[in-house]
């Protein structure tokens, strides 16, 4: 099953097996955007994925409640979030929470937006643990719109940089969120030179561009 399974090809499938990092244009929380988000997660079998939402926007219980929307009682291997900005989004009882047998959800919490180092070293750490489990990695980073309103232009290129090539190292998959219209043409083509692909959504309907 995928969020975009009515569709004649999914997203998913229209970035090569060697795309690790991707940036999806789309308006914040919009169908189009929630529907994109799940089915990136999804390029495997959930059952035999680690699933890591970095959000900065929606607390991990909606996060949960968008992924369960979609894909019912499918479930990752296991779910880890880093919540970014504000601890009180339900994070303590999220963190209490099971995603189904043997579905664990973690939750670590950031309550300064703009401290990137601590939020790379949080990233950082699931990915290693979950390197040499077996499963794959599938990351949603939520939102760069937001993230940009904590960091100017150049220092979050630099914490980008070093992500996206951590996430290569380990041969994950990871979108990462913008709304267009609240950048400028110079902001979105500086980020754009760090991804292997770009998805953008536009007059109803997915464009994808592979590097």
């Amino acid at each position: 099953m995928s969020a975009l399974d009515g569709d004649e090809t999914r997203l998913a499938d229209r970035f090569g097996e060697g795309t690790h990092n991707v940036l999806l244009l789309a308006p914040p929380m919009d169908a189009c955007s929630e529907d994109a988000c799940v089915d990136l997660l999804t390029r495997r079998d959930p059952t035999e994925e680690d699933v890591l939402y970095v959000t900065f926007v929606q607390s991990p219980d909606e996060r949960l409640d968008a992924w369960r929307a979609r894909m019912g009682n499918e479930r990752p291997a296991s779910v880890g979030f880093v919540d970014v900005g504000d601890s009180s989004r339900s994070a303590a009882a999220t963190a209490q929470t099971d995603g189904g047998p043997g579905n664990a959800v973690s939750v670590q919490t950031i309550s300064s937006p703009g401290n990137l180092t601590d939020l790379g070293i949080k990233i950082s750490s699931y990915l290693t643990d979950w390197e040499s489990n077996g499963n794959a990695t599938a990351i949603c980073f939520n939102s760069l719109t937001t993230l940009l309103q904590y960091a100017d232009v150049q220092r979050a290129f630099r914490f980008l940089h070093v992500l996206t090539g951590r996430v290569r190292s380990v041969d994950g998959f990871a979108h990462y969120h913008m709304d267009p219209g609240a950048h400028d043409e110079k902001t979105l083509n500086t980020l754009m030179t760090l991804f292997d692909g770009v998805a953008e959504w536009d007059d109803g309907a997915w464009s994808v561009r592979n590097r």
